[in-house]
């Protein structure tokens, strides 16, 4: 039986083919290459041409391999051994064309496999360049325009104490409007860059939800009258007062759609409503839904207008950086939460999301609505000055702050342009309050905080010192207030929490 499979199997991939010095076929077993006797062997192929230099060699036994042979119609490779003998020659012909083409395959299916994984690579680290460069720029440029921001309104809170006609008021109270448009697409702007780059973080602190309610319902109330709209709003009264969550980022989902949502409407309403979904231990489950009767949204652009500096073409030219959307997906997804979008069959859009929260059962900021809202201009004005020393390189920031405290009667200002004439005015003079911007030339407010609290003397390592900054990012403000500031503000800022900050700093 083994005789038997030992003809069937036995390796017919080998062919022996005899020839004489002078390259004339003598023998062959015809196996796979029909060479016959009598013919040259150089006509079969020119590798063959090689013979002569074989038979001159001193070699007895030379071999080649992986040899291309193309004969007629068939493609051969093969590895071709020589046996230089007394009168003749012997050719070993082994044929591994599979393999060869199987092993050709193999590599190149691997090679292929590298270069696919190696442009993978460089598609990821480009894609990590651009995003890397977007978040910078974006960075740099939120920076850049925080300073002028900061004094532009500043100056518009000045001009709002002043004798105003009624012209004047109406264009004072239209420049308020774009201030405030204006701060809300640059933060929004920066929102994208700092949640793409991993440094938006959720912060949970108690905060007074109904509050947020009834600022949310005042303030669009009055924005849906000036188009001409209804504002309505419903809010479940078995939602509890104070939950624990990141109140500006959820200030800032509901901003976002309520915005868009008055934006598109050009006739009927806006809706708000929070809704109750479950109450059980200190954990408070809410629907929040805004529902308008504008121009609608497309089947075929749901998805779209998610995608970031985007706005879907309509009738009439809206402002915008059409990120509003972008950010309440990202945020939410941060947040745990999911936006839902449902579209009416007449016209109009549903926007809603449900979020988890916990609830304290003791509340620790048990306050009304009239405590954390009071500004400082009931501060009596007979009250003794504080010496302010105010750090500032921009001039026009310089005379914007300088011209809020001092409106006060409240402060003696000293001002300081340079980071390096700080200790001179800090030795020379009793301070009762620094206010400090963090990016100085020469030494920086940080730098010039750190030797403040190294300062020997009590008088001086004790001064109270408020830093303002353009840069927003949650590590460089931990940065300043590590180094010793009381308090950071990040420009801009509006001209009543300036001076709350320095009012409270100084208590």
């Amino acid at each position: 039986m083994l005789e038997q499979y030992q003809k069937q199997y036995r390796n017919n991939k080998r062919q022996f083919v005899l020839i004489n010095k002078e390259g004339t076929v003598i023998e062959s077993d015809q196996q796979f290459l029909a060479i016959e006797a009598g013919t040259s062997i150089y006509d079969i192929h020119p590798f063959f041409e090689c013979l002569p230099a074989i038979v001159d060699s001193d070699e007895k036994e030379i071999s080649f391999f992986c040899v291309h042979l193309p004969i007629e119609e068939n493609f051969f490779v093969v590895d071709i051994k020589f046996l230089v003998k007394k009168e003749h020659v012997l050719l070993i012909i082994d044929d591994f064309t599979e393999h060869y083409h199987s092993y050709q395959n193999v590599a190149q299916t691997r090679n292929e496999s590298v270069i696919k994984s190696e442009l993978t690579i460089i598609k990821n680290r480009e894609l990590e360049e651009r995003e890397r460069f977007k978040n910078n720029f974006i960075q740099n440029f939120s920076h850049e325009l925080r300073n002028p921001l900061t004094s532009i309104m500043a100056i518009v809170a000045i001009l709002g104490d002043t004798a105003l006609t009624d012209e004047q008021t109406k264009m004072l109270d239209f420049l308020k409007e774009s201030n405030t448009n204006l701060r809300l697409m640059l933060e929004d702007t920066l929102s994208i860059g700092m949640i793409d780059s991993g440094k938006l973080k959720i912060q949970a602190n108690e905060f007074d939800l109904h509050s947020l309610f009834k600022l949310m319902e005042f303030t669009y109330k009055a924005k849906a009258q000036k188009k001409g709209l209804q504002f309505l709003c419903r809010f479940d009264d078995k939602i509890p007062q104070y939950v624990i969550g990141d109140r500006l980022r959820l200030f800032q989902v509901i901003t976002n759609l309520l915005d868009n949502a008055i934006k598109y409407t050009h006739t009927g309403s806006v809706s708000f409503n929070v809704l109750l979904n479950l109450k059980r231990a200190n954990t408070v489950g809410l629907h929040f839904e805004v529902i308008d009767t504008g121009e609608g949204i497309a089947a075929e652009d749901k998805e779209q207008i998610f995608e970031g500096f985007n706005q879907i073409a309509t009738g009439k030219k809206t402002n915008g950086t059409g990120l509003g959307l972008t950010i309440v997906k990202k945020l939410l997804a941060l947040m745990g939460s999911k936006i839902v979008l449902q579209l009416h069959q007449d016209k109009g859009t549903t926007f809603y999301f449900d979020m988890l929260f916990k609830y304290p059962l003791f509340p620790e900021n048990d306050r009304s609505l009239q405590e954390n809202t009071k500004t400082i201009k009931s501060e009596s004005s007979n009250q003794p000055k504080y010496k302010i020393l105010l750090v500032e390189d921009d001039e026009h920031v310089q005379a914007t702050l300088f011209k809020m405290l001092l409106k006060t009667n409240r402060f003696q200002i000293n001002l300081a342009y340079d980071g390096a004439f700080v200790f001179q005015e800090v030795v020379n003079n009793n301070y009762d309050l620094i206010v400090m911007d963090v990016n100085l030339p020469n030494l920086n407010g940080i730098q010039i905080t750190k030797l403040i609290r190294d300062f020997p003397f009590k008088n001086i390592k004790k001064i109270p010192i408020i830093g303002l900054t353009a840069n927003v990012y949650k590590d460089q403000i931990n940065q300043c207030l590590k180094a010793g500031m009381q308090k950071v503000l990040t420009k801009p800022f509006e001209q009543e929490e300036f001076l709350k900050v320095i009012y409270k700093t100084l208590k």
